[in-house]
Formats: C-alpha cells, sequence, structure tokens
C-alpha cells in the first residue's frame, strides 16, 4: 500500500510542478479553455501586438513575429489536441477539435511553405 501512496504522492508533485507550458501542451486544462481561451482569444490579443512589429517593415522585426506567432500556433495547438483525447465528454467536441487542428496545422505549414518560396 505504500507503494501506491509514493506513486500518488509522487504524481501530484509532479503535475504541481509543471510549468504553464509545460500544462498548456499536454492538455491538462479543459477542451473549452484551451480552445477559446488560449486558441482563439490568445491568438487574437498575440495577432494584435504582433500587428505593429510587422507594419514597420523592419525585416527582423518580421521573422520575430513570425516565429512567435508560428511557436504560439503549435503550442496551442498540440495542446488543443492533447485535450481532446482527455476531453470525457460528448466525442462530437473531441472530434471536431481534433479536426480544427489539421486543418489550423495544414493553414500553418502552407504558410510556412509560402514564406520561404517567397
Amino acid at each position: 500500500m505504500s507503494n501506491l501512496s509514493e506513486q500518488v504522492t509522487t504524481n501530484i508533485n509532479q503535475h504541481s510542478t509543471k510549468g504553464f507550458i509545460k500544462k498548456l501542451i499536454d492538455g491538462d486544462f479543459s477542451l473549452a479553455k484551451t480552445y477559446w481561451l488560449y486558441g482563439v482569444v490568445g491568438s487574437i490579443v498575440l495577432n494584435l501586438f504582433l500587428l505593429l512589429p510587422t507594419m514597420s517593415g523592419s525585416m527582423p522585426l518580421l521573422v520575430s513575429a513570425g516565429l512567435i506567432s508560428i511557436a504560439y500556433a503549435i503550442v496551442v495547438l498540440t495542446g488543443i489536441w492533447n485535450s481532446a483525447s482527455k476531453y470525457t465528454g460528448s466525442m462530437f467536441w473531441s472530434v471536431l477539435a481534433k479536426i480544427i487542428v489539421v486543418l489550423n496545422g495544414a493553414y500553418l505549414f502552407g504558410s510556412i511553405a509560402m514564406m520561404f518560396s517567397a
């Protein structure tokens, strides 16, 4: 019985010591929170924040803004996928979230390919 107690304590300690980004990537937040707050609202806020550097026309700022946006998208899309995998509600929402992740991933990949082909 002490082995089980130690394992539970270890799991609790590992979960509580995870950083925010690790929790997001691992899908530890609810599917609704991950999708709507970090996926939709977070992307809008980030892109509005990155709008000024991209309007400046400075190539280093453009590249930096693009890399930040890509990194954010990868983290959030991974988090949505993992959260959908852990989702215990209606399978419809889990499957729909994963379809949206695949479509957004394809769009992201296409955007990156276009950036490097120009």
